[in-house]
């Protein structure tokens, strides 16, 4: 969760992978509103609409 403008929060998703060579994890990225990615499988989360219901 991260702090708005307004006062409120709104989640925040960090996601991370494996590098293979290093066998250290790397950010891949950062999302606020939606949080989608097709590694390591599609994944469509609508993080404003989860804030909502909290």
């Amino acid at each position: 969760m991260e702090k708005t403008p307004d006062g409120g929060w709104s989640p925040v998703v960090y996601v991370f992978e494996l590098e293979p060579a290093t066998r250290t994890c790397a950010v891949t990225g950062i999302h606020h509103e939606r949080l989608k990615t097709d590694v390591p499988f599609p994944v469509d989360i609508d993080l404003a609409a989860v804030a909502r219901r909290v």
